[in-house]
This record gives structure tokens, C-alpha cells and sequence, in this order.
């Protein structure tokens, strides 16, 4: 169902209830009160949808993806080749501080 017919239902369902709103109370001013309220709920669900929906399509990278494209990878070339694989593991996690211990490693891998 597209988001077009399901705005026309729930619109067709506001003008509803305003008319039993009307009818039953024959006061305006509870009417144009309890549409504001009904259209208020309606368009915050229709923005926490959007806003789901944009947040869907980004495109997800990991945050070894993240740390991988800012490391200096000469350094830790450098650093593994003249103390050894814990000397490039320690390289990584000093230029990418918010990765723990088992993503370095794992990034070291790929590197």
C-alpha cells in the first residue's frame, strides 16, 4: 500500500470522526480541537516514518571500514616490520583510539 492511499484513508478517517465529533457534541470548537489533535498524531507518524526511511537508505559502513580510510597505513607497515605484528596492532589502535583491542587485530589482518 503507498504512502498516497494510506494518507487518503487516515484522512477520510479524521473527516469521520469530526463529523461524530460534531454530531454528537454540536460544538465547533471540540470539533477543530479534536482534528487538530487527530491531524497533530498523524503527521508526527508520518515524519518519524520519513525520517526511518532516510535513515534506511544510508549507506552503512562498518567502523572498521571508517578506521581502515583514516589509518596511515605506511606507519603501521612500518611499525610491524621493525618490532613484529603487536608493535602494528599497538600502531592501529594509537591512530584509531575507539577501537578496542579485537577490531585492531582484526583490522591488522587486512592491512
Amino acid at each position: 500500500m503507498s504512502r498516497r492511499s494510506v494518507a487518503t484513508v487516515l484522512g477520510i478517517g479524521v473527516l469521520a470522526l469530526a463529523a461524530l465529533v460534531y454530531v454528537s457534541t454540536d460544538n465547533l470548537s471540540a470539533t477543530v480541537t479534536t482534528v487538530v489533535v487527530l491531524v497533530a498524531v498523524l503527521l508526527g507518524g508520518w515524519a518519524l516514518t520519513v525520517r526511518g526511511d532516510r535513515r534506511r537508505q544510508r549507506p552503512r559502513t562498518s567502523p572498521l571500514d571508517e578506521a581502515r580510510r583514516s589509518l596511515d597505513v605506511s606507519l603501521v607497515h612500518r611499525a610491524r616490520a621493525e618490532h613484529g605484528e603487536s608493535a602494528g596492532i599497538t600502531e592501529i589502535r594509537r591512530q584509531v583510539p575507539s577501537l578496542s583491542y579485537e577490531q585492531a587485530v582484526e583490522l591488522h589482518r587486512y592491512v
